[in-house]
């Protein structure tokens, strides 16, 4: 990949980006080829715990899970980062939107900040390069009680995400009779 791809952070200190591991359990640095892809990473929050973060025919879409988080997430000011793409690459167990790279360690070509983050995310929403739900809004396959995240939780754990159960049940302690289950 040759062209340049964006890291979004709520930190605007970034000198070098160093990898780290995530839920894929690799130890990489995560970007994508999509500026608002980068945007949608720049709230600060549990994400999986608060939205949703997918895609729809190569289009980002975001899911409020409670009412209020997309104000809580993203109403505060974020900073992309721009890299290039060249050692970053698309891999089968990745999103479709995101690309990794092994380095170690990558310095940052550029850095733009956003005052707002939700104020922007809502302007790609009117320009139609992103999809947003609003609680209670949402797509068929993300149930209103959010009962999907029970199932992906507890894969983390069993992946080695050691403390993933106890975050979940933390935001939505009435999960725990299923989890038990």
């Amino acid at each position: 990949m040759n062209k340049r791809v964006y890291h979004g952070s709520s930190n605007g200190n970034i000198e070098v980006l160093a990898s780290h591991k995530s839920t894929h359990q690799k130890k990489c640095i995560y970007a994508s080829s999509n500026k608002v892809v980068a945007l949608l990473f720049m709230g600060k929050g549990n994400r999986d715990l608060d939205t949703r973060i997918s895609s729809v025919n190569g289009k980002p879409e975001l899911v409020e899970r409670r009412k209020g988080v997309l104000e809580t997430l993203y109403q505060k000011e974020g900073y992309l980062y721009e890299l290039d793409g060249t050692t970053f690459a698309h891999y089968d167990y990745l999103w479709s939107l995101e690309v990794i790279s092994f380095e170690d360690e990558i310095k940052p070509i550029n850095k733009v900040y956003y005052p707002n983050i939700l104020k922007v995310l809502i302007e790609e929403e009117k320009k139609g390069n992103l999809i947003i739900y609003r609680y209670p809004n949402r797509p068929k396959d993300v149930p209103l009680d959010n009962s999907d995240l029970i199932e992906k939780y507890i894969q983390f754990e069993k992946e080695g995400l050691t403390g993933s159960i106890s975050m979940l049940l933390k935001i939505y302690p009435e999960f725990s009779e299923k989890i038990k289950a």
